[in-house]
């Protein structure tokens, strides 16, 4: 059926390809949402049985608390576009369990949720989010695992955070309970390479070939990396860039 599908979109944009080759910017728009309504009417048509609703049953982490802490931004599943096993599905209602590093969507047709399989996810992105999946290997040992990474900042460099939730259960007489507390981590990619960033100091050291230029444009612009990291982390990040254009 996969298969078909490409088949399927090839043919439809080599049969208007040649029409649209002189397109100005509004053609160009109605050929982009033509191919949109082509991979629609697919979805409606494999219905429960695209890949994408072959998951296992989801079971949240049961405990006297707050479960709504498990997640990023909201426990609601929220419309998203996910690129899953090759394929990227648009306007998916789904959730990020942060603590379980975990995208959850309901079954189709059905208020019954299911886990994705991670290793088939190369990204998702919802609500101005956008998340990609880095597997750990021996060129990125200073990631802590392998999983899902927001985007903070895409340039000639990349900032990225991994979400995470510590759990802290406290056992009383009158019973246990428990909060997730966020535990975010940093990371800068250079020319390939990661770079753990916990403040100021890292992050200009990653920053070295042009560190004066970018001390100078952070503290015109009175950027403080306290008591916000992940901003001071992002403009840093962004003045760098300007200074090797």
């Amino acid at each position: 059926m996969r298969k078909c599908f490409f088949y399927l979109i090839a043919v439809f944009c080599s049969a208007t390809g040649k029409s649209f080759a002189q397109a100005n910017l509004s053609d160009s728009a109605i050929y982009r949402q033509a191919i949109q309504n082509s991979i629609v009417s697919y979805y409606r048509s494999v219905g429960e049985n695209a890949h994408l609703y072959n998951g296992s049953e989801y079971v949240p982490y049961n405990f006297q608390g707050n479960f709504k802490d498990l997640y990023f931004e909201s426990a609601s599943l929220q419309n998203a576009s996910i690129k899953y096993d090759g394929i990227i599905y648009y306007n998916v209602p789904l959730s990020y369990d942060i603590y379980h590093d975990e995208i959850i969507i309901n079954k189709y047709n059905q208020n019954f949720r299911i886990v994705l399989a991670n290793e088939k996810i190369d990204s998702f992105a919802f609500s101005g989010y956008s998340f990609i999946r880095i597997v750990k290997d021996s060129n990125n040992t200073v990631l802590p695992t392998s999983g899902f990474y927001q985007e903070l900042y895409n340039g000639t460099v990349k900032v990225l955070a991994k979400r995470r939730k510590k759990l802290f259960e406290n056992v009383t007489a009158a019973g246990a309970t428990a909060d997730f507390i966020e535990d975010d981590q940093y990371f800068i990619k250079k020319k390939g390479t990661y770079y753990p960033v916990h403040n100021k100091k890292s992050t200009l050291q990653v920053f070295k070939d042009g560190k004066k230029e970018v001390q100078k444009l952070l503290r015109k612009n009175k950027i403080k990396f306290k008591p916000n990291l992940e901003s001071g982390i992002i403009k840093a990040a962004q003045y760098y860039d300007q200074t090797q254009n």
